[in-house]
């Protein structure tokens, strides 16, 4: 018997070690060449914590064999900070300018209430100077325009009134929409800002979504394992499957209207995807990421069924010196408010 435990704890010592490497490659993997590598980048929290579950285990049992999930761990230190930070000094100043973005999950009109004043007095209060609404239901309240004289909203489509709202304290020069070749309820659209006699460009992002939500979840978890679960379980595969696909291909649309920018760059937004998909990397291929540069704990921004998700973003050119990052989970809504503040250089 004690053989039999052996050989299954060495399997998966190993299946643990394997599935560690792939999810630090599947980040400079296009899905569109090899989709199944995405869902260990999806799965990368996993797979570093039952390595290092499994490295305390055979350190208790005395065994060497600790040193080979040590190792893969250490050699991935760089895609753990991905997730989580400690000792990152907050410095911002009155003068830097501060940017925030917020899926508000329609303003939580479906589920009964209505949060669009608790946003706009937040965002008012901090004074933030560029915010982005992501999952925004017009005509349910308004942002200030008092304290953000310019504003856009973007519908899916023509006349409707879910979109998305960009709120900015200073003169909106220019934007455009990101057109896809298929019609989706995700929009992403670049916003060309004059901030102090200089123009930067912001990238407001809302990517594809999973389609998987906690109800999903929670029915797998209680179908009992027959073919009616398998089936369940496959159509989540394929729903996870079709979206990392058009992921994929909207960043490429995405990349298009950032490369090709004259100005400074800020991506934000809902990018649906973790700091380990091909997504995030070539978003933030040359930028650097407001999270890793000044934030701390456990990055988790997308907070149901558990909080432990980071997939909303703000990252930026080097001419920008973050000085400040924040989680906020103050306002209801499935995601956190992510704000930052920068140091124009």
């Amino acid at each position: 018997m004690q053989s039999i435990f052996s050989k299954l704890i060495d399997l998966l010592n190993g299946l643990a070690i394997i599935g560690l490497l792939i999810s630090y490659v599947s980040p400079y993997v296009d899905p569109r060449d090899f989709w199944l590598i995405a869902f260990f980048g999806l799965t990368f929290k996993l797979w570093f914590s039952l390595n290092i579950g499994l490295m305390i285990f055979w350190i208790w049992r005395r065994k060497k064999r600790w040193l080979y999930n040590a190792f893969f761990l250490v050699l991935g230190v760089q895609f753990a900070a991905r997730n989580v930070q400690f000792f990152n000094e907050q410095n911002k100043q009155d003068s830097d300018l501060s940017v925030a973005t917020f899926n508000t999950y329609v303003q939580q009109v479906y589920a009964g209430g209505n949060t669009t004043k608790q946003i706009n007095d937040y965002v008012s209060k901090k004074n933030h100077d560029v915010v982005l609404l992501v999952e925004w239901f017009e005509g349910e309240g308004n942002i200030s325009k008092e304290d953000f004289p310019y504003q856009v909203f973007i519908p899916i489509y023509k006349g409707h009134r879910y979109g998305m709202r960009l709120v900015s304290k200073h003169k909106i020069v220019g934007w455009e929409r990101m057109k896809y070749d298929y019609f989706t309820n995700n929009i992403s659209a670049y916003f060309d800002i004059d901030i102090k006699g200089e123009i930067y460009r912001f990238m407001a992002v809302h990517l594809q979504s999973n389609g998987v939500s906690s109800k999903d979840y929670h029915t797998l978890m209680k179908v009992e394992e027959d073919s009616e679960y398998k089936k369940y379980a496959f159509s989540i595969v394929g729903r996870l499957r079709e979206n990392i696909l058009k992921r994929a291909a909207q960043t490429e649309v995405i990349l298009s209207a950032v490369e090709s920018s004259p100005y400074s760059v800020v991506i934000l937004g809902d990018f649906n995807d973790t700091p380990h998909s091909f997504a995030y990397q070539q978003l933030k291929k040359g930028r650097q990421d407001a999270f890793i540069e000044k934030g701390s704990r456990w990055g988790a921004t997308f907070l149901k069924p558990f909080p432990f998700l980071r997939i909303d973003y703000i990252l930026h050119d080097s001419e920008l010196e973050c000085t400040s990052y924040r989680c906020v989970s103050e306002i209801k809504s499935d995601h956190a408010l992510v704000e930052a503040s920068f140091k124009i250089n």
